[in-house]
């Protein structure tokens, strides 16, 4: 293909492609989930346990909110639903009511997840007073309102049945919604939406990384796995000067070969982490290093032309869940056997 000119080298690209794109598939019906999400039971006892601390949401003030918060961590999920609030964007309102605020969405992460029994440290009840300011300042309409130029084209979080007239709204769909309500909602916003966007990463760390580590494993193949997420890859960076840090080096002392695995399942998505492999692989050349990549996703074919750039990135060593094992055939990486056993 590289040794074409015009049409010619555009239809020996697009012939590229689409043989890789025949071994990719769709995961967008896998719904990650982890052990930072409450369990449907889990949730229904939080939420009982609002609701009967505020008598049905019929008796929502400072005072129930705090008690509340206080005795159950766990029902701020209930609570941040009600809202339909993200944990980083209850932080970040929380900041806005209270400026100078510092507590970050991880934070509220560990506080609604705590283990139980526990006892409400300084630190947390400082935080929950802000919690139940801010909360209330939103169903208050105090912060964050649409600007009437706006109503037009866009709507607030809090234009939906239970929370458009405020705690009463509430307190009348906790006797009961109809199922339409409930379809209507999923059609809007998709009833596993928060999920997919809290967990992202753990399609591509589940999905294409434990895999590849498991067949490493299985070959006794010394590598390096960076952590999940930014800080993962630059604890990477920082320890074998790779910049953009690759997913795996191996094997782990004196690395020759990187591999970057990315999910992708639409072209927006797969656009930008095709850029990130191609930096990568550029990057890898310069150090005199062989790089490989892992892709696959329904994003891939809807962006033939990404992933034509991440094969002639990596000359052709790129693999999909289907054709992993072969990556072992690559001859400097089957020169790693054993190095695993050292």
């Amino acid at each position: 293909m590289l040794s074409k000119s015009g049409d010619a080298q555009a239809e020996a690209r697009e012939l590229l492609t689409r043989s890789y794109v025949a071994s990719t598939q769709s995961f967008f019906h896998y719904v990650p989930h982890g052990d930072a999400m409450a369990s449907e039971k889990e949730f229904g006892t939080a939420y009982q346990k609002l609701a009967a601390l505020t008598h049905d949401f019929q008796n929502v003030d400072h005072q129930s909110l705090r008690a509340a918060l206080t005795k159950e961590p766990s029902t701020l999920a209930p609570l941040r639903m009600i809202l339909g609030f993200t944990h980083n964007e209850l932080a970040w309102t929380m900041n806005l009511t209270k400026p100078g605020t510092k507590t970050r969405g991880d934070a509220l992460k560990r506080f609604e997840r705590s283990p139980h029994p526990r006892q409400a440290s300084s630190q947390d009840l400082e935080v929950i007073e802000t919690l139940v300011t801010t909360v209330l300042a939103i169903m208050g309409g105090e912060v964050l309102q649409i600007p009437p130029a706006a109503r037009p084209f866009f709507h607030s979080k809090l234009d939906k049945r239970d929370t458009s007239g405020g705690w009463g709204s509430v307190a009348a769909d906790a006797r009961g919604v109809p199922y339409s309500a409930l379809l209507y909602q999923r059609y809007v916003g998709g009833v596993w939406r928060q999920v997919q966007d809290a967990y992202s990463e753990v399609k591509g760390d589940r999905l294409l990384e434990m895999p590849l580590a498991n067949l490493l494993d299985s070959n006794g193949i010394s590598y390096y796995q960076s952590a999940s997420g930014a800080t993962g890859a630059a604890r990477t960076v920082e320890r074998f000067g790779l910049s953009p840090g690759p997913d795996f080096a191996l094997p782990e002392q004196s690395p020759t070969v990187i591999v970057e695995s990315k999910v992708g399942e639409d072209g927006g998505t797969v656009r930008d982490k095709a850029a990130r492999i191609k930096n990568m692989a550029d990057m890898a050349k310069a150090r005199g290093l062989l790089a490989c990549a892992v892709v696959d996703g329904r994003g891939w074919s809807e962006r033939l032309s990404a992933l034509a750039d991440v094969v002639i990135a990596t000359e052709g060593r790129t693999y999909s869940l289907a054709t992993l094992e072969h990556l072992i055939d690559i001859p400097e990486i089957a020169a790693l056997r054993t190095t695993g056993d050292l």
